[in-house]
């Protein structure tokens, strides 16, 4: 043991050593050529490793022709070789271990390099410099074969070969056994992917049968959905040629959408994409992937229904009329029959709204609501429009069942509405179109539109069905509420004012001041074309503020200031002005702030207005009245009238309207009577104003005999032509006889 080895004796021994590492290097090479034939069959990574085998076989013989090194085998043999280099060089001569030394540094410097993922993006010749190497490595040990030195460096190098060998073998089972696990988890996890997902995947095999289904089929579809047929059956009949094109020839990104049924009964909206998966070996189909979108489908429909249903009444709204409005015109290009539109307006609703609060408006819209619809058929619609306008769809109607439908939403909505435990009234006018031409049915809104306004102006309460010619007067409202807008701010108003005289003629009482409006663009215009506008845009509440301030001060400061303190001046006032919150406030203050005695002026409103809102026209006239100004019912018998509705108003001169005088002067001469007599209606009107202490005024006479028999009725007071045209302020005080105080 303890005797010295001669130098051949220590090539023998290093010859020997290699010789044995190498035969079991070659061992469990062997072992792993046999492996690597069956992994070659699984994997395509086998190629590497048989060329890194081919490498150990040309070493072994010395024969180092062109060799190849897979990283992985360098790096396990490099930790080999740190434990056993020292051992294995340290019986070296010192020129011998320098060689050696040198050499296998230069190895693994290489070797080290390669180690790096990236190395051979770096250096994609570090694999070749790696092999010149060993290469190198193993002709040195050739040519020196038949030195003792020679020997022994190749003794070294055949060894430190062999251990490299045996260190790749065991990282290789090492690093397949780590890929097995990691490819065994992998497949676990998209197992548990697909189980929970809520996605469902359906592989079709090139003849068409289902080859494979997810489990989320069976859940959501049912486990009989086992073929291509089956899944098309669920689908809406209309959908199903679409869906079964998809699932045959369709393939690419875009989705598409279906309804299928599910196993739980209801159905499900779903979206549907093709993948061709033919070419790939382990899938070898098509593939069907449905995700559903149930929810967002049913959110999004139910965001098309609140934005195209009215939130308060539940009715369609403006947006949903395009859909209504479509629906009729395909109904037109196959029944014959005509399609009709109503556009509503509650002429009323404005003083409610503002006077009793948003709360009462919107419990009148909901009864208004509930009483249009129940006229309805189910061929039928009625749409919020907006505000108070409302709109109602005829379908496979005609002229005479239209109109007679018309007249029955008019008598509904006659009947008074409960607001807060109370009734309102309200008065609709109602535009009509028609048409049977399907190209014409949007024409039908804007053609409605302008017969409701027609009827309006009319006096509302009414319907007006709609004639070309009322474009005509449709551009001229137009054009008359743009200009109002200034109107009163450039000073294109003026006042005249018609004498109230006794019947006799002899006296004048009063003064009811008229308004005038002389425009620079459209010339003198009527007040019964302006003051509708005027009402319905709302400029009449500024209008008449002017009126009053106007009066005041010709009264004070102006013309008519000389006039008999006892002579009185009345003024009109509407209904949109006496719903204005703060109206009673203001006519006093600008009365008050000309230094104007209150009990010189007259509030002249007309009885639709005040009948039209009873509750709030009542506060407001009783507070007028008990300021010290007097109350006249304005066009008593123009429109209906309600004795009973009409004693709980506060009020002190009966205006009779000229229409009622020439009524009854008519039918006085059509039964052959004296149109000078008296007249019983005048005189039954005179006797209930005597009993609520009230005073009667008749305008509109102009005739002598008119006033005769007013005289002989008993009518008091008289208002015309006959007596007096309006005049303006400055030619009144010469041309008029002194006052008296005959109203005082």
């Amino acid at each position: 043991m303890g005797a010295t080895l001669t130098g051949t004796e220590r090539v023998r021994l290093w010859v020997t050593l290699g010789a044995c590492a190498f035969t079991g290097a070659a061992l469990l090479l062997a072992v792993w050529l046999a492996a690597e034939a069956f992994e070659e069959r699984r994997s395509a990574s086998a190629a590497s490793d048989l060329r890194f085998a081919a490498l150990t076989v040309s070493a072994a013989d010395a024969a180092p022709a062109t060799t190849s090194v897979t990283t992985a085998g360098v790096g396990e043999a490099l930790e080999v070789l740190s434990g056993d280099r020292d051992r294995a060089l340290h019986s070296l001569t010192p020129s011998e271990r320098e060689r050696a030394e040198q050499l296998l540094d230069e190895i693994a410097g290489c070797a080290v390099m390669l180690l790096d993922p990236e190395a051979e993006a770096h250096d994609p010749h570090g694999h070749d410099e790696l092999q010149l190497l060993l290469a190198h490595a193993a002709d040195t040990a050739a040519d020196d074969a038949a030195t003792a030195e020679g020997r022994a460096m190749g003794a070294v190098v055949v060894a430190l070969v062999g251990l490299a060998i045996t260190g790749w073998l065991l990282m290789r089972a090492r690093y397949r056994a780590a890929r097995d696990r990691e490819l065994a988890a992998a497949a676990r996890r998209l197992q548990a992917l697909v189980n929970d997902s809520p996605d469902m995947f359906v592989l079709l095999a090139p003849s068409g049968e289902i080859s494979y289904r997810s489990p989320s089929v069976d859940r959501v579809l049912g486990p009989e959905c086992s073929t291509i047929d089956d899944v098309v059956a669920l689908a809406e009949p209309a959908d199903q040629a679409g869906l079964r094109e998809q699932l045959h020839h369709t393939v690419g990104r875009s989705a598409k959408v279906f309804s299928l049924a599910t196993c739980e009964g209801d159905r499900g909206w779903f979206e549907t994409r093709v993948s061709d998966l033919t070419d790939e070996p382990l899938v070898a189909g098509r593939l069907l992937t449905l995700h559903d979108i149930t929810k967002e489908v049913e959110l999004r429909d139910d965001l098309v229904r609140q934005a195209s249903t009215d939130v308060l009444t539940g009715l369609p709204n403006r947006r949903a009329l395009e859909g209504i409005l479509e629906h009729a015109r395909t109904d037109l290009a196959t029944s014959g029959s005509m399609v009709a539109f109503l556009t509503l307006d509650l002429d009323g609703f404005k003083q409610i709204n503002d006077t009793l609060g948003h709360l009462a408006g919107d419990e009148v819209l909901t009864h208004v609501a509930r009483r249009l619809t129940g006229t309805l058929r189910a061929d039928q619609a009625v749409v919020r429009l907006g505000g108070d306008e409302f709109a109602v769809v005829l379908r496979s109607t005609n002229p005479r069942a239209a109109r007679r439908h018309a007249d029955r939403l008019l008598r509904v909505l006659d009947d008074p509405f409960p607001v807060g435990g109370r009734t309102e009234h309200l008065r609709t006018s109602i535009g009509m179109a028609l048409t049977a031409e399907p190209e014409c049915v949007s024409t039908l809104v804007s053609e409605a539109d302008i017969a409701m306004y027609q009827a309006k102006r009319s006096g509302g309460h009414t319907v007006v069905v709609y004639e070309p010619t009322m474009e005509e007067g449709a551009l001229a409202t137009s054009r008359i509420a743009r200009a109002l807008r200034s109107a009163a701010y450039d000073d294109e108003f003026h006042l005249v004012y018609q004498p109230v005289v006794t019947t006799d003629g002899a006296t004048v009482i009063g003064y009811e001041a008229l308004l005038r409006w002389t425009s620079p663009t459209l010339g003198t215009v009527r007040p019964d074309e302006f003051i509708p506008v005027a009402e319905a845009s709302g400029e009449i509440c500024s209008i008449g503020k002017w009126v009053l301030a106007t009066i005041c001060r010709h009264l004070t400061a102006g013309p008519l200031a000389g006039l008999d303190p006892s002579v009185t001046v009345s003024f009109n006032v509407s209904a949109r002005e006496l719903a204005e919150t703060g109206f009673v406030s203001c006519v006093l203050d600008s009365i008050r702030g000309w230094g104007l005695a209150v009990e010189r002026l007259v509030v002249e409103v007309t009885e639709t207005s005040v009948l039209d809102n009873t509750g709030v026209a009542r506060q407001r006239l009783e507070a007028l009245r008990a300021a010290g100004l007097r109350i006249a019912i304005d066009d008593f018998g123009s429109g209906y009238s309600n004795l009973g509705q009409l004693l709980s108003i506060p009020f002190d001169i009966i205006k009779i309207d000229r229409s009622l005088l020439l009524t009854l002067s008519s039918m006085r001469e059509q039964a052959g009577g004296d149109p000078a007599e008296p007249c019983a209606i005048m005189e039954a009107i005179v006797s209930i104003a005597d009993v609520l202490q009230a005073k009667v005024l008749c305008e509109g006479v102009e005739t002598p005999i008119q006033a005769r028999s007013l005289e002989r009725s008993g009518i008091p007071y008289v208002q015309g032509y006959l007596f007096g045209r309006p005049q303006p302020p400055e030619e009144i005080a010469a041309q008029l006889p002194a006052a008296t105080t005959e109203f005082a």
